[in-house]
């Protein structure tokens, strides 16, 4: 009879230190996502005020806390989105990484690394995210961005139907704008999807002007010799320049042997930020035309952007 009193006490006492423990756990656990929470509130305020370095921080200490994974997820996409808005992509593929192991089911995540993917020329793999991201929820804003990485990866008649699909349902300038633009690929016309534009907003006031007089001189564009070249420099006005690029490789690299098609292509790859290739193009039309300033000063600018890079 003594044992079974010395057991039940045991097992009382076991039972209370049990009881203890898992009252702490739940103390821990709640100070935790209080404390968490609070850096990610600090944080988004910072972020908000355009404070990042001070917002990178709170997020850093909200993941460190890590109060569960909600706010872990929402910091590192947070922390993504500041080092994607100031051109650091790898880190930014970091964090985006591992907010996808933190929520799978979560459709911006993909979102933004398809845009990390798209900002490094990596139309292929962007695309397969923006996909992942339009299966868990469908976007217009994604289905934009997938239409416009058709248009990067020269395969315009897709990029078109995308939009004319986005069309029957958002009838907005965005999606009247890239309609327009591939309207424009082989007219060189001002076409219906730009006045409907000029009737709804403001949007897009300076590449509509610079459409417009480009039109005007349709005729002569229609019949120049160097048509494909004059297009392509008028989408570089307007940062287009996938577009340009598409126009000027229509008949591939080896008929390109005037020098302002290689000045062209230069600028398209010079602003994707892609300087290796606009050295190369730059070192082309350089090769036609020595002594010409511009060119020497493109050239010259690509090299130095591959230096600093």
């Amino acid at each position: 009879m003594v044992f079974k009193i010395d057991v039940s006490r045991e097992r009382k006492k076991m039972i209370f230190i049990l009881l203890f423990v898992f009252l702490m756990l739940i103390i821990f656990y709640k100070w935790q996502v209080t404390v968490s929470n609070s850096y990610l509130f600090l944080g988004n305020k910072n972020y908000n005020n355009k404070i990042y370095d001070e917002a990178l921080k709170n997020y850093k200490y909200a993941l460190t806390i890590d109060g569960n994974r909600s706010i872990a997820y929402e910091a590192r996409i947070n922390r993504a989105s500041i080092f994607y808005e100031h051109g650091n992509l790898e880190k930014a593929e970091q964090e985006i990484y591992r907010a996808i192991n933190e929520k799978k089911s979560d459709h911006i995540a993909y979102e933004i690394m398809g845009d990390i993917y798209y900002a490094k020329r990596n139309i292929v793999d962007a695309m397969t995210y923006y996909n992942k991201s339009n299966q868990i929820k469908n976007s217009k804003q994604v289905r934009i961005k997938v239409g416009k990485s058709f248009i990067a990866k020269g395969e315009n008649e897709k990029a078109y139907n995308i939009f004319s699909q986005l069309l029957q349902d958002n009838n907005d300038s965005e999606v009247l704008y890239y309609l327009g633009l591939l309207d424009f690929y082989d007219s060189a016309e001002y076409n219906t999807f730009f006045q409907q534009i000029e009737k709804k907003s403001d949007d897009y006031e300076f590449e509509l002007k610079t459409l417009k007089e480009s039109s005007e001189n349709y005729y002569n564009i229609k019949n120049n010799k160097y048509k494909n070249i004059l297009i392509a420099d008028l989408y570089n006005k307007i940062n287009q320049p996938y577009l340009a690029m598409n126009k000027l490789k229509e008949n591939g690299e080896d008929d390109i042997d005037y020098r302002d098609a290689w000045i062209i292509l230069g600028k398209s790859s010079f602003i994707l930020g892609d300087y290796e290739m606009s050295a190369h193009n730059f070192q082309k039309a350089f090769d036609l035309d020595g002594h010409n300033a511009e060119i020497s000063f493109w050239l010259e600018s690509s090299l130095e952007r591959m230096k600093d890079r």
